[in-house]
């Protein structure tokens, strides 16, 4: 039997998934697709296992046609070319010998047009169909290539793409070797660009009767890791106006999101030449798309295994904690009935801030920990990210499977639900795990991280958790508010730098996560930082946030940092207010 049907919740990185795996596990979300799948230019942003990479490669031309195989509809409308930067070709470093700038910039881009017209002509010669239609006219194709490139194919090949790919291959060989060489200049008047070598290959396409009406989104995968020369001559290609042929889909980090500027030292424009399109939720609760995508996952996922259980039957919530919630919400309706009378929105409202507040206000500090179980508690410690509501969902299984093994040692067990003690385990592992590698210091995992830096971190972090414990357990407005964003940069410029150094680093490490959000000025935008709630258990909060976010003055995250001092709370010290959801989170 396949691994990932064993464990429903196995979550290897998309590239290794087969094509069967993605198409049977992508939940093809209606506003992501609606944007893919357009002429527009689109950046998708967001930090490791967000679902970047598995985005492109579900709407890839190899796996839509497969799909379009099932269903017996056309897949030629929208040809995505996945173009992975991880390959060897991207990291040539061959530029770093050459002294003059213009001619770096000339050999990035080189490569980099190899590198697409590979991915292109790999991702067409695998349809058989497809390379059938070639057959009429590929005389007029062989003719047409070598003619604009001025070049000779091989022709004893039947397949028009695999001749492509062979010139290809040996055009980086003979690159090689003449960069290698004394005298390299013949190169620079012969190198490839884009406009004199992709965009009449894409144009000839059209050629073959069934890609004449064919768009071609050329997806780059992990653009972070492109050079500075590739990343100048990327935007200028995003720049060109005509995106009737091709647009290009780029997937990319926050850390270390690529410049906009271009080769020629201008820039592209978000919302003219680009939109963005942020993979990662704030919020993680059942009012969310997030919620919503992860329900479907974890169910789908379920049902492939032969599970038949819903998310949330498949991860129970501890009755005990289920009975102390519902005792709340009765003490938080009550109340509210109170103060608002008739007015049901008002009375909503209170019961969604201070219910689940009420009770860990409430909890005795000689308690136990609160049971973190039920599904909305897994996708709560996830933090918008995808691999991490699937991560503590494995482990778990992983766990229920071997306590069954052990009781049933003869026959094979089925795992029919997730018991709250299994569940609690788990994502205490994991997050006194996250503490236990932050004590161990984040220079042995972030590069250029120093000891000083990740201890500086570690305070940061503890005290930001006691920071939001206070606020849990006092009587304002917003007490579940664990979302913050960073005050009076101007006045405190050299402490801004050290605290946004330190973030930085705890981002790379995927300690804290950063979304944009409305700021209080009409038409400006605010940064708004998110700790991986894995972290919250370890202290025995509830990772279980609001739409609210909490201002922190600068100057106050620098001396938690660096001096260990708790940071203010109080309304002169911190102001709280409520978030407006975006297009992606309702």
């Amino acid at each position: 039997m396949n691994k990932l049907l064993k464990n429903p919740f196995d979550h290897d990185a998309a590239n290794n998934l087969s094509d069967e795996e993605i198409i049977d596990y992508y939940i093809e979300d209606y506003n992501f697709s609606r944007f893919i799948r357009s002429t527009k230019n689109v950046f998708l942003i967001g930090e490791r296992g967000s679902g970047k990479t598995m985005t492109l490669l579900y709407n890839s031309f190899r796996i839509q046609h497969k799909i379009a195989q099932r269903s017996g509809n056309p897949a030629y409308k929208w040809i995505g070319i996945h173009i992975p930067c991880n390959t060897p070709l991207f990291h040539k470093r061959e530029y770093l010998l050459i002294d003059d700038p213009y001619k770096k910039s000339i050999m990035c881009e080189h490569y980099l047009v190899l590198s697409i017209l590979y991915a292109i002509a790999n991702a067409l010669s695998t349809v058989d169909e497809l390379i059938d239609s070639t057959i009429p006219i590929q005389d007029e194709l062989y003719n047409t290539i070598e003619y604009i490139w001025d070049i000779k194919l091989d022709h004893s090949s039947h397949n028009f793409f695999d001749a492509v790919k062979k010139f290809v291959n040996k055009e980086i060989i003979n690159t090689q070797k003449i960069i290698n060489s004394r005298d390299s200049d013949s190169f620079y008047d012969n190198a490839f660009s884009f406009s004199s070598t992709v965009m009449p290959f894409l144009l000839s396409l059209s050629q073959i009767n069934c890609l004449k009406d064919s768009h071609y989104m050329l997806m780059i995968d992990d653009a972070h890791d492109m050079n500075e020369f590739q990343i100048k001559t990327l935007n200028s290609w995003i720049a060109y106006r005509d995106h009737s042929l091709f647009s290009f889909k780029v997937a990319t980090a926050k850390v270390g999101r690529p410049s906009h500027i271009t080769s020629t030292g201008g820039s592209i424009l978000e919302g003219h030449d680009f939109i963005t399109i942020d993979m990662e939720k704030a919020y993680q609760n059942e009012k969310t798309s997030f919620y919503h995508l992860s329900t479907l996952i974890v169910e789908r996922r379920l049902k492939k295994a032969g599970i038949n259980a819903t998310a949330t039957e498949f991860f129970p919530v501890n009755a005990e904690l289920e009975e102390q919630l519902e005792k709340y919400h009765q003490i938080a309706l009550k109340e509210a009935k109170e103060k608002y009378g008739d007015n049901d929105k008002a009375i909503s409202d209170y019961v969604y801030k201070y219910q689940r507040a009420m009770y860990f206000k409430d909890r005795s500090p000689r308690a136990n920990r609160p049971s973190y179980s039920g599904f909305k508690t897994i996708v709560a410690v996830s933090t918008g990210i995808i691999r991490n509501m699937l991560d503590p969902c494995y482990w778990m299984y992983e766990s229920a499977l071997s306590e069954q093994r052990n009781k049933k040692k003869e026959e094979e067990p089925i795992i029919k639900y997730i018991s709250p003690a299994i569940q609690n385990d788990t994502i205490c592992k994991r997050s006194e795990d996250f503490w236990t590698q932050l004590k161990q210091g984040l220079e042995n995992i972030v590069p250029n991280c120093t000891q000083q830096e990740s201890q500086q971190i570690y305070n940061l972090l503890e005290q930001l958790i006691i920071l939001f414990s206070k606020r849990l357990k006092a009587p304002i407005s917003e007490p579940r508010a664990i979302v913050f964003s960073i005050s009076q940069q101007d006045k405190y410029k050299k402490e801004k730098e050290t605290v946004l150094k330190l973030i930085d680093i705890a981002r790379r490490a995927q300690y804290i996560y950063t979304r944009i959000g409305n700021a209080k000025d009409l038409g400006k935008s605010d940064t708004l930082y998110v700790p991986n709630r894995i972290i919250f258990p370890n202290f025995g909060l509830d990772p279980d946030g609001q739409f609210a976010r909490v201002s922190l003055k600068v100057i106050d995250l620098y001396n938690a940092a660096l001096y260990k001092k708790e940071i203010p709370f109080g309304d002169s010290n911190s102001e709280t207010e409520a978030i407006q959801l975006t297009l992606f989170e309702i």
